[in-house]
């Protein structure tokens, strides 16, 4: 007996928005869509945050009668001289009381640290938490869904990682943030054709683009000059 195929997805089950017909990718968020595959990992990552959530709640709930010492959220270290401020390696950052678009910034920055030091273990504890709290998010923007693609290159997941390059770039032409993306993708699969590409792509935006004064270029003006001039010397 032919068994029935399950019907397309009509809404992205992570930021609600409406799908066309035959979508692989939420345009608004990058998410996979189509794969069966994708429910059982959002399952997990939802998971992880829900009880990331309730050990900040128990220990909100507990910090009343708890004897003074660190704060596991802040993960300050404690000696003579009281609690400090330096947080303790693969520690979580403290979300309880940030706005969500906060709450999912810190914990790309705390993977992306982790990343950067070689903490491969850490960054895969956290990336499914931070990826999770961008799907809460009620509105994104450029500047967001860069941060959300860059834990997706991170994690491997580069066709939704080129879904949020596709989507920056079809608000608003000639992002630097999608040349961006895709360079970074390119770079993590050695790529070489596609990172010429999106090399080229990005010195071609690049003057156009920081005259329009965008507040996301204002606010990532270092980040966007170094990497100008890394591929200018390339």
């Amino acid at each position: 007996m032919t068994t029935a195929a399950t019907p397309a997805a009509t809404a992205c089950p992570s930021c609600h928005a409406a799908l066309s017909p035959g979508a692989r990718y939420c345009h608004r968020c990058g998410r996979a869509v189509g794969a069966k595959g994708d429910r059982a990992i959002w399952i997990i990552a939802w998971g992880t945050v829900a009880l990331f959530i309730a050990l900040i709640a128990y220990y909100v709930h507990n910090r009343s009668t708890a004897a003074a010492g660190p704060d596991m959220a802040n993960a300050g270290n404690v000696g003579p001289a009281g609690p400090t401020t330096a947080q303790q390696p693969g520690a979580p950052p403290d979300i309880s009381n940030m706005s969500p678009r906060e709450r999912f910034l810190r914990l790309h920055d705390r993977v992306m640290a982790a990343a950067a030091s070689g903490d491969t273990a850490t960054a895969e504890r956290f990336a499914p938490m931070a990826i999770a709290a961008y799907g809460m998010l009620d509105s994104v923007d450029a500047d967001l869904r860069y941060h959300a693609g860059s834990l997706y290159v991170q994690t491997g997941a580069y066709p939704e990682a080129l879904a949020l390059a596709d989507t920056i770039q079809a608000q608003a032409k000639n992002h630097l943030f999608g040349d961006m993306l895709r360079l970074e993708v390119a770079q993590a699969r050695k790529d070489l054709a596609a990172e010429a590409r999106s090399r080229k792509a990005f010195l071609d935006h690049y003057d156009d683009q920081l005259a329009l004064k965008r507040p996301e270029y204002s606010e990532h003006k270092a980040m966007l000059e170094d990497l100008r001039k890394q591929l200018q010397g390339n």
